[in-house]
Formats: C-alpha cells, sequence, structure tokens
C-alpha cells in the first residue's frame, strides 16, 4: 500500500501544476476510497494551495514597482532562463 499511497501523493501534487488525466483522477478517487490518510492529505494540499494563491494575490496587490525596476527584474529573469535551457 505504501508504493500507492507515493504514487497518489506524487499525482495530488501533480494536479497543482497540471490537469490529470482521466485515469490518474479515476485512481485518485478509488484510492481515496480505501485510504484516509491520502484523501485528507489531498483535501489539506488544496486548501494549502489555495490559501497561499490568496496571499499571493494580497501581497502582489501591496507590492507596487515602478515600471522601470519592474521591466529591468523582468529582462533579468528572461535573462536567466535563457542561460539555463
Amino acid at each position: 500500500m505504501k508504493h500507492a499511497c507515493e504514487k497518489i501523493s506524487q499525482l495530488a501534487s501533480d494536479q497543482l501544476e497540471r490537469k490529470l488525466s482521466f485515469s490518474e483522477r479515476l485512481s485518485m478517487q478509488f484510492h481515496f476510497l480505501m485510504c484516509g490518510a491520502c484523501k485528507h492529505y489531498h483535501q489539506n494540499l488544496l486548501k494549502l494551495h489555495e490559501t497561499l494563491n490568496i496571499k499571493r494575490k494580497e501581497i502582489s496587490k501591496d507590492i507596487s514597482l515602478p515600471e522601470e525596476k519592474r521591466s529591468r527584474i523582468q529582462q533579468s529573469l528572461q535573462e536567466l532562463s535563457k542561460h539555463s535551457e
């Protein structure tokens, strides 16, 4: 069962980044019927993700950078991403 729980916890994390396939969603739902711990983990993960998104939006409203600095930061990030590819 440990291996199945590890797979489900990975799918729960993946779900935050991408849309799961039908079979992946079905596997998760079926596993949740048998494993309350994984179901609880998934619910908490979703709540945490939602809370962090709300906080991120609140913080971003409070931060106001001048356009020049915002542009320089964006350029730096683009340059870094080119070097990492």
